[in-house]
Protein backbone atom coordinates (compact mmCIF):
# COMPACT_ATOMS: atom_id res chain seq x y z
CA UNK A 1 0.00 0.00 0.00
CA UNK A 2 1.05 3.47 -0.63
CA UNK A 3 1.70 5.90 2.44
CA UNK A 4 -1.28 8.26 1.86
CA UNK A 5 -3.61 4.77 1.36
CA UNK A 6 -1.99 3.84 4.97
CA UNK A 7 -2.71 7.64 6.15
CA UNK A 8 -6.31 7.51 4.79
CA UNK A 9 -7.27 4.36 6.76
CA UNK A 10 -5.94 5.54 9.99
CA UNK A 11 -7.61 8.57 9.65
CA UNK A 12 -11.04 6.38 9.00
CA UNK A 13 -10.22 4.05 11.47
CA UNK A 14 -9.36 7.12 14.06
CA UNK A 15 -12.48 8.21 13.31
CA UNK A 16 -14.65 5.14 14.02
CA UNK A 17 -12.70 4.86 17.25
CA UNK A 18 -13.37 8.48 18.29
CA UNK A 19 -17.10 7.93 17.22
CA UNK A 20 -17.55 4.82 19.63
CA UNK A 21 -16.53 6.45 22.36
CA UNK A 22 -19.32 8.79 22.10
CA UNK A 23 -21.74 5.97 20.94
CA UNK A 24 -24.77 6.26 21.06
CA UNK A 25 -25.13 9.33 22.54
CA UNK A 26 -23.15 11.87 20.66
CA UNK A 27 -23.40 12.75 16.78
CA UNK A 28 -20.64 13.77 14.65
CA UNK A 29 -20.70 16.72 12.03
CA UNK A 30 -17.47 17.85 10.19
CA UNK A 31 -15.65 15.78 11.62
CA UNK A 32 -16.95 12.81 8.80
CA UNK A 33 -16.72 15.07 5.97
CA UNK A 34 -13.02 15.99 6.98
CA UNK A 35 -12.23 12.54 6.62
CA UNK A 36 -14.29 10.87 4.24
CA UNK A 37 -14.43 13.55 1.81
CA UNK A 38 -16.42 12.32 -1.23
CA UNK A 39 -20.31 12.47 -0.69
CA UNK A 40 -20.08 8.90 -2.56
CA UNK A 41 -18.35 7.39 -0.33
CA UNK A 42 -20.45 8.55 3.21
CA UNK A 43 -23.67 7.41 0.84
CA UNK A 44 -22.23 3.73 0.10
CA UNK A 45 -20.88 3.65 4.03
CA UNK A 46 -24.52 4.48 5.22
CA UNK A 47 -26.33 1.45 2.93
CA UNK A 48 -23.87 -0.60 4.52
CA UNK A 49 -24.45 0.00 7.89
CA UNK A 50 -21.32 1.36 8.79
CA UNK A 51 -22.50 4.97 9.44
CA UNK A 52 -26.23 6.29 10.17
CA UNK A 53 -26.68 10.31 8.95
CA UNK A 54 -29.58 12.73 10.35
CA UNK A 55 -30.78 15.60 9.32
CA UNK A 56 -30.44 18.38 11.84
CA UNK A 57 -31.30 21.93 11.36
CA UNK A 58 -28.97 22.65 7.98
CA UNK A 59 -26.22 19.93 8.43
CA UNK A 60 -26.29 16.46 8.47
CA UNK A 61 -25.35 14.45 11.78
CA UNK A 62 -23.82 11.28 11.95
CA UNK A 63 -23.90 8.33 14.48
CA UNK A 64 -22.28 4.60 13.81
CA UNK A 65 -24.21 2.26 12.49
CA UNK A 66 -24.83 -1.48 13.93
CA UNK A 67 -21.46 -2.83 11.36
CA UNK A 68 -19.21 -0.44 12.41
CA UNK A 69 -19.72 -1.80 16.26
CA UNK A 70 -18.52 -4.83 14.84
CA UNK A 71 -15.50 -3.79 12.98
CA UNK A 72 -14.82 -1.36 16.21
CA UNK A 73 -14.68 -5.07 17.97
CA UNK A 74 -11.93 -6.54 15.49
CA UNK A 75 -9.98 -3.62 15.97
CA UNK A 76 -10.21 -3.95 19.44
CA UNK A 77 -9.46 -7.49 19.62
CA UNK A 78 -6.43 -7.00 17.44
CA UNK A 79 -4.97 -4.66 19.94
CA UNK A 80 -5.66 -7.14 22.61
CA UNK A 81 -4.08 -9.95 20.73
CA UNK A 82 -0.75 -7.91 19.90
CA UNK A 83 -0.34 -7.21 23.88
CA UNK A 84 -0.65 -10.65 24.44
CA UNK A 85 2.07 -11.56 22.12
CA UNK A 86 4.22 -9.16 23.47
CA UNK A 87 3.42 -10.02 26.92
CA UNK A 88 3.97 -14.06 25.89
CA UNK A 89 7.85 -13.11 24.71
CA UNK A 90 8.26 -10.98 27.74
CA UNK A 91 6.81 -14.13 30.07
CA UNK A 92 8.97 -16.20 27.79
CA UNK A 93 12.02 -14.28 28.27
CA UNK A 94 11.59 -13.93 32.55
CA UNK A 95 11.07 -18.02 32.13
CA UNK A 96 14.59 -18.26 30.55
CA UNK A 97 16.42 -16.17 32.36
CA UNK A 98 15.06 -17.66 35.60
CA UNK A 99 15.86 -21.05 34.03
CA UNK A 100 19.42 -19.78 33.27
CA UNK A 101 20.34 -18.32 37.16
CA UNK A 102 19.18 -20.99 38.80
CA UNK A 103 20.34 -23.70 36.96
CA UNK A 104 23.46 -25.32 39.24
CA UNK A 105 25.72 -27.46 36.85
CA UNK A 106 26.56 -30.59 38.95
CA UNK A 107 30.61 -30.78 39.47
Amino acid sequence: MKTQELIEIDKFKELILDMYRGFPNWRYFGMVEAVIKSEEDRTRLIKSGFLVREKSTKVFQYSLGPNSLSLVSAWKTEELTMQIWALTFMLVGIALLTYLFTFKPHL
